[in-house]
């Protein structure tokens, strides 16, 4: 099932803003350090437990498991016992996995990003040819203030244009209906302002 891509990139732009505060937490050194990544750790697999994404949630539950089996003590590729520098260890492997999740996350982000931009260039041609054609007028796009007008006023667009029904077909593969109105409101701001 598809799922609301601008709520989506909002989800990973909080986990973005705790993983940053997490981020300084380790580069200061702070004893709060081990707790939140922790904590921020079993939030993100949960996240990704609800969502379906098992190999994800696999991937962070791997990194809370080597961290734990520092915390007991030994190293987690060869299992020897750490017998010094056991505390420096669990900062080397924090450091490691501090940079799978984010490469985790920017992946998931970029990758959500670029179909919002793909949606938002198609409609943006799109309008600016019903606007060229005349089909869509300035005081049209001003009164689209709402997303049940902007709604309203696409569905009735779409009745009457074929080709626009394929085209939004064609966006309703990466993106749900909401997402589309949400761009459509974005460009209206943005051809109404100019």
């Amino acid at each position: 099932m598809k799922e609301f891509i601008h709520n989506k990139v909002k989800v990973i732009e909080d986990f973005f803003t705790e993983f940053n505060e997490v981020q300084r937490l380790y580069y200061n050194r702070s004893f709060d350090f081990d707790h939140r990544f922790t904590s921020f750790l079993t939030e993100l697999s949960s996240y990704f437990k609800n969502r379906g994404e098992s190999s994800k949630e696999s991937e962070v539950l791997r990194i809370l498991n080597m961290l734990q089996t520092v915390r007991r003590g030994f190293n987690p590729f060869s299992l020897e016992k750490i017998s010094v520098g056991k505390r420096e260890q669990l900062w080397g492997f924090s450091f490691n996995g501090i940079e799978n999740i984010n490469s985790i996350l920017q992946e998931i982000y970029q990758k959500e990003i670029t179909k919002l931009e793909e949606g938002e260039e198609i409609l943006t041609n799109l309008i600016l040819s019903l606007f060229q054609q005349g089909v869509l007028t300035e005081s049209n796009l001003k009164e689209l203030n709402t997303i049940p007008k902007i709604e309203s006023t696409w569905i009735s667009i779409l009745a009457q244009n074929g080709s626009i029904s394929l085209i939004n077909k064609k966006l309703l593969v990466q993106i749900i209906n909401e997402d589309i109105y949400m761009l459509i409101e974005r460009i209206i701001l943005k051809i109404v302002n100019q």
